[in-house]
């Protein structure tokens, strides 16, 4: 009976508990990582073939021009305790496009050169 209780070898059942503790945390940390990489991975995706059908309708098909609108002429710009300026020869252009799963159109912007008429000069 003696040597019996001296003999110490082997783990104790708190130390499997823990043991077995630490690897199912460890597990579902893995499986909620995994989880989040996935639903990441398809937000990706899903912004990529957004941003695929606004490229078609900035770039159409066929080297076609977009259908760019003038908007304003003459821009004023404001900053702060700088007060405002005009920029002459200057416009500001839209183009409406699509995205494929989405009805409402989407507005993108651009500053242009206003076309010089011929006799006059910008400077």
């Amino acid at each position: 009976m003696k040597h019996t209780l001296q003999n110490q070898r082997g783990e104790t059942i708190v130390e499997v508990l823990v043991s077995f503790l630490l690897l199912m945390i460890f597990t579902s940390m893995f499986v909620v990582s995994l989880r989040y990489a996935r639903a990441m991975s398809q937000k990706a995706e899903s912004l990529r073939e957004t941003a695929y059908a606004f490229c078609a309708g900035l770039y159409p098909a066929n080297n076609a021009a977009p259908d760019w609108k003038e908007e304003k002429d003459g821009l004023k710009f404001s900053f702060g305790d700088y007060g405002e300026f005009t920029v002459d020869g200057v416009e500001l252009d839209s183009v409406e496009t699509h995205a494929a799963d989405d009805e409402n159109p989407h507005k993108f912007y651009r500053y242009s050169m206003k076309p010089k008429e011929e006799g006059t000069t910008n400077p």
